[in-house]
Formats: C-alpha cells, sequence, structure tokens
C-alpha cells in the first residue's frame, strides 16, 4: 500500500523526493484563490523538474496565538490535506502549530523547513504572504532569503470571482457566506460544494417516526456548519461502519439537509443544534457509524416552527420535492461543482 504524501515532519518527507518548489500557507477551505497559488506551484514544478509540495499548519495559528478557536475553520484537518493534494502537488508538509513553532525566526523557519527539510529550490507565495515570529517576514525577506540560500521566489497575484486581478476571494468572505446560508455564492468562491463531515450518531428518531429517517450528524462536525434552515445537498459515505461491510456506500445521494433546533419540538434543557439529513429513496438505510460527507448545493429556507405534526410532514414532503428539483437543475449545467 502506497503511503499518504502527508507529512508532519522533516524527518518524514522521503528522500528520494527531490528538489522541490514549495508555498506556504493555512489554507483554510482551500478555495479558488488558494488553487490559482497551488495551480502555479504545479506548473512552475513542472517547468524546472521540481517536486511541488504545499507547507501548511494545524492548528490554525491564529486559533493557537489567541487561545480560542475562532473564526471557525471553512474545513476539517484531514479534508483541508485532501484538497491539498486534490490540488495536484506532489504532497503535503503539515507542520503542528504550537506557541514554541511561533518563535521561529523568518531566516530559522525557511532554513529549517524549505532548504534543509523540504530542498527547496523555488518558492511560490501571494505578494501579501507573511512568515515566521510575529509574521515578520514579508515576500521582501523571502526574496533576501532565497538569494541567500539558493531560490527562486514567485509571486501569485490575488484572485476575484470574477479571475485574477478582480478583488480577492478570502476564507473570511466565504465564511460569512456560510453563515448567513447562502451556500451558492460560497460554492462560486471555493469552486467547489461546501462539506461538513462527521460520523452518523443516533438522535431522536423522531424522522423516522415520521417517514422521513435522518442520517445526525455529531454536535461538532469537521467544517463549517452553515446557518440554520433547510437545504439541497448531496450524502457520501466515506467509511463504513464494520457492521455495514457488504453493503454498497452511497456516493453523491440526493438529500435534504436541515440544521437547526427543531422547535416543533421540546426538549428539556438548552435546545440542541442539529445537523440531520434525509437520504432520498431506500429508508432501510443504516447509516450509524458510518462516517459521511455532506455537500451543500443550495439553501430553501429557514427553520419554522409547526402548530402540528401534520403541518410538518406536509412540509417535510415539499422540501423533499424542491430538494430533487434543485440538484436536478444542479446536475444539467456543465459547470456544477457538485
Amino acid at each position: 500500500m502506497t503511503p499518504t504524501p502527508i507529512w508532519h515532519s522533516p524527518a518524514e518527507v522521503p528522500a528520494d523526493l527531490g528538489p522541490t518548489a514549495v508555498s506556504i500557507g493555512n489554507y483554510d477551505g482551500v478555495h479558488r484563490g488558494h488553487r490559482a497559488v497551488l495551480d502555479q506551484l504545479v506548473r512552475h514544478a513542472e517547468a524546472r523538474d521540481l517536486a511541488p509540495v504545499a507547507l501548511t499548519f494545524w492548528p490554525h495559528p491564529r486559533h493557537v496565538m489567541t487561545g480560542v478557536a475562532e473564526p471557525p475553520l471553512l474545513t476539517g484537518h484531514a479534508d483541508r490535506d485532501r484538497l491539498l493534494l486534490l490540488a495536484g502537488v506532489a504532497g503535503v508538509l503539515d507542520l503542528e502549530y504550537t506557541l514554541e513553532f511561533a518563535q521561529h525566526s523568518p531566516e530559522d523557519f525557511v532554513r529549517t523547513f524549505l532548504v534543509e527539510g523540504l530542498g527547496a529550490r523555488c518558492v511560490v507565495l501571494g505578494e501579501d504572504a507573511l512568515f515566521g515570529k510575529g509574521n515578520s517576514g514579508t515576500i521582501h525577506t523571502m526574496r533576501e532569503l532565497g538569494e541567500e540560500l539558493g531560490f527562486e521566489v514567485v509571486t501569485v497575484a490575488d484572485v476575484g470571482p470574477e479571475g485574477e486581478g478582480s478583488g480577492r476571494i478570502s476564507s473570511s468572505a466565504i465564511r460569512a457566506d456560510l453563515l448567513r446560508g447562502d451556500v451558492a455564492a460560497a460554492s462560486e468562491m471555493l469552486g467547489r460544494r461546501h462539506t461538513v463531515t462527521d460520523t452518523v450518531h443516533h438522535g431522536f428518531q423522531r424522522g423516522r417516526e415520521l417517514g422521513f429517517p435522518t442520517a445526525n450528524l455529531g454536535p461538532h462536525p469537521a467544517g463549517l456548519v452553515p446557518a440554520d434552515g433547510v437545504y439541497a445537498g448531496r450524502l457520501t459515505v466515506l467509511e463504513q461502519d464494520p457492521g455495514h461491510e457488504g453493503c454498497p456506500p452511497l456516493a453523491g445521494a440526493p438529500a435534504t439537509i436541515s440544521i437547526g433546533t427543531n422547535p416543533t419540538f421540546t426538549v428539556d434543557g438548552a435546545p440542541q443544534r442539529v445537523v440531520e439529513a434525509y437520504v432520498h429513496g431506500d429508508h432501510s438505510l443504516d447509516l450509524y457509524g458510518d462516517t459521511v460527507r455532506l455537500e451543500f448545493v443550495d439553501y430553501q429556507r429557514p427553520t419554522l416552527r409547526f402548530e402540528s405534526v401534520d403541518a410538518l410532514v406536509v412540509q417535510m414532503h415539499e422540501d423533499v420535492e424542491v430538494t430533487r428539483r434543485t440538484l436536478e437543475v444542479d446536475a444539467s449545467r456543465p459547470e456544477s461543482a457538485g
């Protein structure tokens, strides 16, 4: 079995990797702006016969330096690294970010991790890149170090929603869209559908009792949970519970996704925010214990309180129909990010 090319220290980097072209970043979301940098990285690496490598960090440096997990991240750890590999790099050097790590001076960071750790011959960065203790290293610092230590520095222009030079795509802008439920706008900047990932947990079984069994995620899925509401989306099983072996795993199954506190029902204590997905079709599915990825295609409606269970069931049937039509239109688009 070929090992996954994700390394957590220079010591894990294969000795036969050869000289590299490197890009550095947190890459939260691995959005279109990040991929513009990574595309340039791959092109420059190919032109120079180098191995393209993304150097990144976990936890997010801002979370470590402030001691607060804010802002919430668009992607979980594993998804972020998976998306980096899908962008075409030969490997990811994923370094643990700690308060001690943050003390590396710009020169020490470059010498230890880029030059000695990865054998960098080319570094590809945005013009506003910062690195080293207190973010004291700038693109000018990197150019000076490149002249001293023997690597080339290439800069990449910002990418906006309409392409290079049309503004800036940022993780914060995507986060703002998701937190107001605009998953379609977020998808445009991501260049793909926004997703969250988690193991399916047991819920209150209300959906099953109403004829709409749902796959309930845990309280802290990997990836930013959008605003409360009902969404059209898809569900993919990434890893099956051992007890489900032999059952064909779902891939991109149509799903109506609900996020909220189920205001029609009351629960003792504080309201529990739930992410749940009703998979269209086969109601005999057993997803408990499976690791699933939910993909958000479009927002449908806000969460509502219904005066009766019958009214809720009528609305759920309508929600499923809206999802069906939404996904049909989405599948017909040549540029669909599905």
